[in-house]
């Protein structure tokens, strides 16, 4: 029996990507000069940066895709009429992924200058191989938008906490430092504020961790919705808050650090059956000046806050 009529017997032509629609006569000589081989589960066909002279062309099994190692989730599954290694064989570059045999089959092996000799005769066949390179081109697009968007979506958690969902400290210190340089380069105020609630460890202490996680929370979406969404806040650690306004200086800082304070002082905690009444914040405000660094911002504030503790809570100092 020739290998043509194996083929037949085992895979119409028609399922064949590469040969779809190519007439048996253009594919007898070369199917009958290719290799049929066993291939069995694990089996690796292909290997990155390996050499590849050779088109696979799965007749039965089914094979799947790596991109980084065998170990990592597989990009892509390969049912029988579907082929591998056409990029390497094309180009004549090393391969980019792993290939492994998922379930056993059989493949067609087909060389290198068979592919050529079957693209030149067959005008069929040389589509037939466009189709397939502009699939895989649209398969890694997707992967890789795929990818970009798993990044960002790492990255957001990275930078933004849990409980308040504010951006975290990490996230401050990158974006401080950018409004600082900014504002001292082109002579626009900036205003910082460093928020704490007062007696938190007290308060905590009274109703337990989960009361003190609500009362984070509420202060941090008191403050979020008194703000332009143009303002840097972020949780600094605890129950700390970090905000930054661009274009305000340090008079106008105090006056919306004052709303600030009120509004929290307003709102109560969430608590069943009843709500606790509100907790309330120490606020101290500082003015970026020439030849500051983000330390010595967050340092100036830090330092109004401790005067607004020391002269009895609940208030705003510079």
């Amino acid at each position: 029996m020739s290998k043509m009529m194996q083929v037949l017997g085992e895979l119409p032509l028609e399922r064949v990507q590469l040969f779809r629609d190519v007439t048996r006569e253009s594919l007898q000589g070369i199917v009958d000069s290719c290799d049929l081989r066993e291939i069995a589960s694990g089996e690796i066909l292909l290997r990155p940066e390996s050499v590849n002279h050779e088109l696979f062309i799965l007749l039965a099994g089914r094979l799947r895709v790596h991109l980084k190692d065998l170990d990592s989730d597989p990009v892509a599954t390969l049912e029988p009429g579907e082929v591998a290694g056409e990029l390497s064989v094309l180009d004549g570059k090393p391969t980019s992924a792993y290939v492994v045999v998922d379930e056993p089959g059989r493949v067609m092996v087909m060389p290198r200058e068979l592919v050529w000799s079957l693209a030149t005769v067959s005008h069929a066949a040389a589509c037939n191989l466009l189709t397939i390179l502009s699939g895989r081109v649209r398969q890694a697009d997707r992967t890789i938008t795929e990818q970009m968007l798993r990044e960002r979506s790492f990255h957001c958690y990275g930078t933004v906490d849990a409980l308040t969902g504010m951006h975290n400290r990490y996230w401050l210190n990158d974006m401080l430092g950018r409004m600082v340089t900014r504002s001292i380069r082109s002579g626009t105020p900036l205003a910082v504020m460093m928020i704490d609630i007062d007696n938190f460890k007290e308060f905590d202490d009274s109703y337990g961790h989960l009361c003190g996680d609500r009362a984070i929370h509420t202060v941090a979406q008191t403050i979020l919705d008194n703000l332009r969404p143009t303002v840097l806040t972020a949780r600094y650690g605890g129950d700390e808050f970090f905000v930054a306004v661009p274009g305000v200086v340090v008079g106008q800082a105090l006056e919306i650090a004052e709303r600030l304070r009120e509004a929290v002082a307003a709102t109560p905690i969430p608590h069943s059956p009843a709500p606790l009444a509100p907790v309330t914040v120490s606020i101290g405000v500082a003015g970026v000046s020439s030849g500051h660094g983000v330390d010595d911002v967050i340092a100036a504030a830090d330092a109004a806050l401790y005067r607004a503790k020391a002269l009895g809570r609940n208030r705003v100092s510079q």
